[in-house]
């Protein structure tokens, strides 16, 4: 049969990637055996304007995709019935990916980034990291320099500082949490970030009121070449989003995501007596985001985000330690915040950048006598203008103010705690207070960038910070100078060294007349870090680098809890919590990363030591001090799209407190414990082994997916802490989790 000599109407179509739909630009897209040939555009389209008529090979082949070669006939101009209003109908090619992996290693470097002390995780790339159950925010543990917290616990504790001396932020403005209840997941939809970073010692002065160190996440820009969506469901949770173009040249993402795991546990427990404690987390979260541009110089950006957490347990039985504690316990934290941004560009050479974050705070502790409960109005905002002022310097004007004002409302019994090891509960005054409180906690900095020659770069900064609270009514003015220097050994070495102060404000409880004592001041630190990165892929995509450094912080007027009486207002009353806290934190992390196609891994190291001191002990362990911090990821690729991935943990125990004694109070009906030596005992190491399996099933339109992650694969029983009797002679460990898989599918369409 022979070729048609006639000619067709011109033909358009698109070149999308096989199951995403996303256009591919600037691919060759070969009409055989005609010989024709052609490019996709920016928007993946492309047209031949005389194409023969009869039947047709498409052929593309594009590096990393598979090749195409798919048969077609095209029609005659003068065939109507094949055409429509006289044009050839539209053609869709569709290419699939060599891989559609997401899995990556890197841990975005420090040489060409702003802030020296910064990692970064890519969202896309950590999402299948084992143990991680999809989740960004949960990947950080992996990082050097984060230690490994308790069980079930949505802390971050960066360096050996104190879980308390970490901030969150959500596109640069803070939140209460980060994570879930138990750390079981972020409050942000993972597939709504871009970004997760965490800043360590020596952070720049763009940010503040934080001894530890920051976590700050950052949503990412919806796309627009068409809508799309995502769903899914796991043991755990279910939820999706959508995206898309909003009218000619916004952007728009909507996501949500509802847990039930709580409602399992509770039927499960609910009319069994053979489960004393019953836990019932339950989380819900919303994100919105909308983009668009205002003019050729003003970018304007709108995010939304709203988290509900509520844990419920039931205790059966009183706790052996302490009789007071039994019956229905109820947590809750909900907060929501509005940041909107504005982004203009003054010149070449000027810009700036201007947000506010605009929310309420929930926090509520109930049980069937005693209650807590916090309501917070916050306010922040941030604004930075930026100038190059010459090809050798550049300098940053910046501010960065919190606002709160909250209402306190508590009927509880004094607690106190020593050494890690609290006094039971029964056995405190109760305490009833209602009181309005405001803070305003007020920052402005100055940064500096001077290139000095083409190796040497010195930043010097300045931050001055504000702190006020009604509470006492002291306002603290802290001028807080920073350093940092970049020196370019080679193209892919390059060191680094930072050194500051820090400040934070004390917690509202510390400074309560009642529970605290309002004579507190904040607690400051000094930072330092040196440390390195080396390349040595030597331009190539594969290979290895190896990045780390030393940290080292020494922290003045910790507030420490005192048993000492003191006079105030002409009355003697407990003192409750002073300054005389002091400590410090230092030691060396390494990250070696690898990437050697289809196998890929990193290998995380942290050498530290945490001491604290307060009145009447000696410089003793910190209770987050872990020696050693050892993890280990590889993974592999596998035809058809499947990945293997397994992780290695390996922790320190974490120090404890070991209780000498206890002595009866008949007043309450309690022992009160007698504590030795301040954290003098260790927990024995803890180890796990996780591992994961994820598949993809690509289709024309839409992507299934599906993975298995089995936590603890050994079923090893770590142990977590140690629980004693109610006189304090018998103890017994805590187990952490045992073996616990979790499967989970997901669609994009």
């Amino acid at each position: 049969m022979g070729l048609s000599t006639s000619h067709a109407a011109p033909l358009e179509g698109k070149v999308l990637e096989r199951g995403t739909r996303t256009p591919l630009a600037d691919i060759a897209v070969y009409a055989l055996p005609h010989r024709l040939k052609t490019l996709t555009d920016a928007q993946g389209r492309f047209r031949f304007e005389d194409l023969p008529s009869g039947p047709i090979t498409w052929v593309v082949n594009a590096a990393g995709f598979l090749k195409l070669e798919e048969r077609d006939w095209i029609a005659d101009a003068s065939d109507s019935r094949a055409l429509t209003s006289g044009a050839q109908p539209e053609r869709e090619l569709f290419l699939e990916r060599q891989s559609y992996a997401t899995y990556e290693t890197t841990v975005t470097g420090r040489a060409d980034q702003r802030d020296d002390s910064k990692r970064s995780l890519k969202a896309s790339q950590v999402k299948t990291l084992p143990g991680a159950g999809g989740d960004p925010l949960k990947a950080l543990q992996n990082l050097p320099g984060v230690n490994r917290p308790a069980p079930f616990s949505s802390q971050v504790i960066i360096q050996g500082s104190a879980p308390r001396d970490t901030r969150y932020l959500i596109n640069g403005h803070e939140v209460p949490i980060i994570f879930h209840f138990g750390g079981l997941s972020s409050v942000v939809l993972p597939d709504a970030l871009d970004r997760v970073d965490t800043l360590t010692a020596g952070y720049g002065a763009e940010y503040g009121r934080a001894l530890g160190g920051l976590v700050s996440v950052w949503t990412r820009r919806p796309r627009t070449y068409r809508v799309h969506g995502l769903a899914f469901v796991d043991l755990i949770n279910a939820g999706g989003f959508v995206e898309g173009p909003a009218g000619e040249q916004g952007r728009f993402l909507i996501g949500a995501r509802q847990s039930y795991i709580g409602a399992i546990l509770g039927a499960v427990a609910k009319d069994n007596d053979a489960f004393n404690f019953t836990l019932a987390p339950t989380f819900g979260d919303l994100v919105g985001i909308y983009e668009r541009p205002l003019s050729q110089r003003d970018e304007f950006k709108v995010v939304t985000v709203g988290s509900s957490d509520t844990l419920q347990f039931l205790l059966k039985q009183p706790v052996d330690a302490d009789p007071s504690i039994r019956g229905q316990f109820n947590t809750s934290t909900r907060f929501f915040r509005i940041i909107p941004e504005l982004q203009h560009t003054h010149s070449a050479r000027t810009r700036s950048r201007w947000s506010v974050g605009l929310g309420r705070d929930w926090i509520k502790f109930n049980t069937s006598e005693n209650y807590f409960k916090i309501f917070t109005w916050a306010f922040t905002l941030r604004g930075e203008v930026e100038r190059t002022i010459s090809d050798h310097w550049t300098a940053q004007w910046g501010v960065d103010n919190a606002y709160t004002w909250a209402r306190v409302d508590l009927l509880l019994r004094e607690a106190f705690f020593d050494g890690g090891v609290g006094n039971p509960f029964g056995g405190g005054n109760l305490r009833e207070v209602g009181a309005d409180s405001k803070q305003i906690r007020t920052g402005a900095y100055w940064r500096n960038e001077f290139k000095l020659s083409p190796r040497w770069t010195l930043l010097p900064s300045l931050r001055v910070e504000a702190i006020r609270s009604s509470a006492n009514g002291v306002r603290e003015i802290f001028p807080l100078g920073r350093v940092a220097a970049r020196y370019h050994w080679s193209d892919s070495l390059h060191l680094r060294a930072a050194t500051g102060r820090y400040v934070q404000a004390p917690e509202p409880r510390e400074l309560d007349s009642t529970f605290g004592n309002p004579s507190v001041r904040a607690p400051t630190s000094w930072h330092g870090a040196m440390g390195f990165e080396k390349d040595f892929r030597a331009g190539s995509s594969r290979g290895w680098r190896w990045s780390g450094g030393t940290f080292y912080r020494n922290f003045q007027d910790l507030v420490v809890p005192s048993s000492a009486l003191i006079s105030r207002n002409g009355q003697i009353v407990p003192e409750n919590f002073t300054n005389g806290g002091s400590g410090r934190s230092y030691g060396f992390e390494s990250l070696l990363q690898m990437d050697l196609s289809p196998w890929s891994g990193w290998l995380s190291y942290t050498l530290g030591r945490s001491t604290r001191q307060q009145p009447g002990q000696s410089e003793y362990p910190f209770q987050y001090d872990q020696t050693h911090l050892l993890t280990a990821i590889a993974a592999i690729e596998l035809p058809k799209n499947w990945r293997l991935s397994s992780r290695f943990r390996y922790a320190t125990g974490n120090p404890t407190t070991p209780i000498v004694g206890a002595s009866f109070d008949a007043d309450h009906d309690v022992y009160f414990p007698s504590r030795g030596a301040f954290y003098s005992q260790r927990l024995q190491p803890f180890f796990q082994i996780d591992l994961r399996a994820d598949k993809k099933w690509i289709y024309r339109k839409w992507i299934l997916s599906a993975y298995l992650d089995i936590q603890n694969v050994t079923n090893r029983k770590n142990l977590e802490a140690i629980q004693y009797s109610y006189n304090y002679q018998q103890s017994d460990v805590v187990g952490g989790l045992p073996i616990l898989p979790t499967l989970g599918v997901q669609a994009e369409f």
